[in-house]
């Protein structure tokens, strides 16, 4: 029934307004070449989700903020609380390096990060550069990049919203624009019914209740001056209940979440240049309860990082040059009765030194040229050197972009020292990376067409004993198709494409086997109205996600397949009164019942009723 639905939004004919107000976007960028620069006069592909967007949708944490991106894929077990991971083209989320203001905040143990329950509270807008971009920001840098950008509130905001399976969301902000605070409480029961699904008869999801609150103080000196401060501190905390496999169900566990991180900024404006040291740290607790299985566990892992960058701007050129010096640490207490059997408690820790360098040269008819070098050591693993070539040519109106680099991802703590199941000989990951893409700015609202490729060796994988080893190859390759139509009647529609036609394990004996969890097609559609005068706001978006093979295995050994499905959201709002918006959104309007994870069943149809400031 979904393309009939979509067909008759798309073919509807809304009454002419010359007064909307337009989707803002984004026109300035500072991830793809660690710099403040035009989005297109870089050659790596950048994507930007704005707060706009997210406030719109409903998008409470940042892996909902980033479905349906090109190239993006989101590993999710379930609603609110519980665990998502995203990967960038093909790639894993321990090879996604996920920035906070450009600082990295992936834990040490695992190199991992929930974003299914990182908050958008205080998120200004979210940068995703796909491709290797190992040569700026270093290891897990594969896939590409995820800045997810702050500020300081300006004025006072307030929203709440209930919704189905109890979920409730309390939000306020308030600030000038130089000191501000967010603050999140949320709350869900999710006790939601699942229909039959791979063998799994239908029945009524438990011990899955989520709670969140999250805060963030802000401040930022005025842009004015040689001089800029800018900083922030955040802390949340979240506790869940962890209903496990629908195959090994485990309802009595509970997991608590608190994840501390800040930072500090201070820049120095030159004439040509602009000099910045950045000082940040975090910390994660992440205690873990089952009584009947293996008792009590918790992990603690901290991480430290000082960066001094400088961007030189030439007549015709740019030099982006820095040092990033960074320690981690990880203490895991297993205790008592833990399974497996290990010692009580062990530390790890590590370090990093990252020297890096990057030169661009423009040249005529507004012809771009990049070529940059990382050189870093990583304890206790050793150095490595990442380069990177890149090129932006004008082609009349439309404008072609190529990059060749490197990249590469470092053993977790985890992989190196977890008692009984470790490797202290592992070695890093490499992957030599390309991708070509076309864009065409000035057909219809903006075309682009791309291409990108890796072969990747010595990727971590575990053996049959449950040890890391580096055994894996792999390759992959990929088609991108994004489309944006001009506004028509206030109305705009955007389709969004990726092709991974190919994602193959070629590591000896493997015969060329499919890449778990890696669909070879996902896609995009959707349609928005902004406000028009005073004729409410609307947008529908539709997801499809092919067909793919789980890292899981069924009962018999094999491994699990995991269906195609389509899921269409949909959001509504209007003017209560001047000052306040009323939005009603629906997610899963099909219904439809699916798992992105073998034994993990999704929630069917919700909606969601919301009051809030402008």
């Amino acid at each position: 029934m979904y393309p009939f639905v979509l067909a008759a939004v798309l073919a509807a004919t809304p009454m002419p307004s010359p007064s909307a107000t337009p989707l803002k976007v984004i026109e300035t960028i500072v991830t793809s070449d660690r710099r403040a620069e035009p989005v297109n006069q870089t050659s790596r592909p950048t994507f930007v989700v704005t707060r706009v967007q997210m406030a719109a949708r409903g998008d409470r944490s940042v892996a909902e903020a980033l479905r349906g991106l090109p190239g993006i894929g989101i590993t999710s077990y379930g609603p609110f609380g519980a665990q998502s991971t995203v990967g960038i083209r093909g790639a894993s989320a321990a090879q996604t390096l996920v920035l906070l203001d450009g600082t990295p905040i992936a834990t040490a143990s695992n190199g991992l990060l929930d974003l299914g329950t990182l908050s958008t509270s205080g998120v200004s807008r979210i940068e995703v550069v796909e491709g290797g971009v190992s040569t700026l920001y270093g290891t897990a840098a594969v896939g590409g990049v995820i800045n997810i950008i702050t500020d300081v509130p300006r004025g006072t905001y307030v929203a709440a919203s209930t919704g189905t399976f109890g979920a409730t969301d309390l939000r306020a902000a308030i600030g000038d624009g130089r000191l501000g605070v967010v603050i999140e409480r949320r709350l869900a029961v999710n006790d939601y019914p699942y229909p039959a699904l791979d063998g799994f008869k239908a029945g009524t999801r438990g011990n899955d209740d989520a709670q969140s609150t999250a805060v963030r103080l802000s401040y930022e000196t005025p842009r004015e001056g040689l001089w800029r401060l800018r900083g922030s501190l955040g802390s949340s905390a979240v506790s869940i209940g962890v209903p496990g496999s629908l195959s090994f169900p485990s309802p009595q566990a509970r997991q608590l979440t608190s994840f501390d991180e800040g930072h500090v900024e201070a820049q120095r404006a030159g004439v040509r240049s602009l000099l910045s040291l950045t000082l940040s740290g975090s910390h994660q607790s992440l205690p873990y309860r089952d009584p009947s299985f293996g008792g009590e566990s918790a992990t603690y892992d901290g991480r430290a990082q000082i960066a001094v960058k400088d961007v030189i701007d030439g007549e015709h050129t740019t030099l982006v040059a820095g040092l990033d010096i960074a320690r981690e640490s990880m203490l895991d207490d297993l205790g008592a009765g833990a399974i497996p059997p290990a010692p009580p408690q062990f530390t790890a820790r590590a370090s990093q030194v990252g020297a890096y360098a990057q030169q661009s040269w423009t040249l005529g008819g507004g012809t771009r040229l990049f070529a940059g070098l990382r050189g870093e050591h990583d304890t206790p693993n050793g150095g490595i050197v990442a380069p990177e070539i890149g090129a932006l040519l004008p082609i009349g109106s439309l404008r072609l972009a190529a990059n060749l680099d490197e990249s590469f991802r470092v053993p977790t703590l985890i992989d190196l020292h977890y008692p009984g199941f470790s490797n202290p000989n592992l070695h890093s990951e490499h992957s030599r990376n390309a991708d070509v893409t076309l864009e065409a700015p000035h057909v219809l609202g903006g075309v682009s067409l791309g291409w990108f490729g890796r072969h990747a060796n010595d990727l971590i994988q575990l053996d049959q004993n449950f040890v890391p080893q580096n055994v894996q190859h792999a390759e992959i390759d990929g088609l991108t198709a994004s489309l944006r139509t001009k506004p028509f009647n206030a109305f705009v529609a955007r389709l969004d494409a990726t092709d991974l036609y190919r994602a193959l394990d070629t590591s000896p004996g493997a015969a060329a086997t499919r890449l778990r969890f890696e669909p070879v097609l996902q896609m995009s559609l959707g349609i928005e109205r902004p406000f028009v005068g005073n004729a409410p706001a609307f947008g529908i978006r539709a997801q499809i996600v092919g067909t793919h093979v789980d890292y899981l295995t069924t009962s018999t050994g094999m491994a699990a397949p995991i269906d195609s499905y389509a899921i269409i959201d949909a959001y509504l709002r209007m003017h209560l009164t001047r000052g306040a918006l009323l939005t009603l959104r629906a997610r899963n309007l099909g219904n439809e019942g699916y798992e992105t994870v073998y034994g993990y069943p999704a929630a069917g149809r919700t909606y969601e009723l919301e009051i809030s400031t402008r």
